[in-house]
């Protein structure tokens, strides 16, 4: 058994590392391994200041944990680990996550004046994306002559009611029940090919015919939405979740960090390759 860092009187093994690498990161290089390391280093300590400020586990909460662990995690559920493993590893996630929901009681919701600074400091990073809406006439490409069926069609095309006359008796395409619409979209959401096509047209212009691996496209694009700035009501409630998650984020990462140097003299790198 290769040890790589003591915590405490807690050993961390190269099996444990390489197992945590694998499920947080799903990689096994050298990289994941040291972010693994810092993982298990901070949960071993969350987890002893949760002792040390007597934090205690209801029967109830294990067996909830329990329950939840063979639901989701496929090491607990395939019986992987021993019972007494089991129980430690429950036992520590709830006497972590309850230490941790304790560092945020003084943490109120963010005062309506800093979002609204925020909001406008940032305002650049809350604008809608350009977007349009087209419709498409599709001659697929295992049909006979499916290029030229399609440049056919397309030089009787002369105006959108045209248009919507041949998508409606032609396109092979399930949207042509709906003369073809294909809804509003963003830049990168939509078939390369397409999107290209429909950025580069005003509304009401058609294209040419042009392929895609399903086959053989006329596009029309009938609208289209220059980008504009989200009224900050509108974002309100969902910035303040996110900076709510990020003040979190930082009053953790922070604590962790002073965990880190009270108790530097009790994390001892085994291994130097993680030195």
């Amino acid at each position: 058994m290769h040890l790589i860092a003591r915590v405490f009187d807690v050993e961390i093994t190269e099996e444990e590392l390489l197992q945590e690498s694998v499920t947080i990161y799903g990689q096994d290089s050298l990289n994941g391994l040291k972010k693994a390391l810092d993982l298990l280093i901070n949960r071993h300590l969350l987890y002893h200041q949760a002792l040390l400020n007597g934090f205690k586990i209801s029967e109830e909460e294990f067996d909830n944990a329990l329950l939840e662990a063979l639901d989701f995690d496929d090491s607990v559920a395939n019986n992987e680990h021993t019972p007494s493993e089991i129980e430690e590893q429950i036992k520590q996630c709830i006497l972590i996550r309850k230490y941790i929901q304790g560092l945020y009681t003084s943490e109120g919701n963010i005062p309506e004046s800093q979002l609204q600074n925020f909001y406008e400091e940032q305002q650049e990073n809350f604008s809608s994306q350009e977007m349009v809406r087209a419709s498409h006439i599709l001659i697929r490409k295992d049909e006979e002559n499916a290029e030229e069926k399609a440049k056919k069609l397309r030089e009787k095309i002369h105006s959108p009611a045209d248009f919507e006359n041949i998508c409606a008796q032609y396109s092979q395409c399930p949207s042509g029940v709906h003369c073809g619409d294909l809804g509003w979209f963003p830049r990168g959401k939509m078939i390369k090919e397409i999107e290209d096509v429909a950025f580069s047209l005003q509304p009401g212009e058609i294209s040419d015919v042009f392929p895609t691996k399903y086959g053989y496209h006329i596009l029309m694009v009938t609208d289209h939405r220059e980008p504009h700035p989200i009224p900050f009501e509108d974002i309100r409630e969902s910035l303040q979740t996110s900076l709510n998650e990020f003040k979190k984020e930082f009053v953790l990462l922070n604590h962790i960090q002073k965990l880190r140097n009270i108790y530097k003299d009790q994390i001892e790198i085994l291994d130097k390759n993680y030195l």
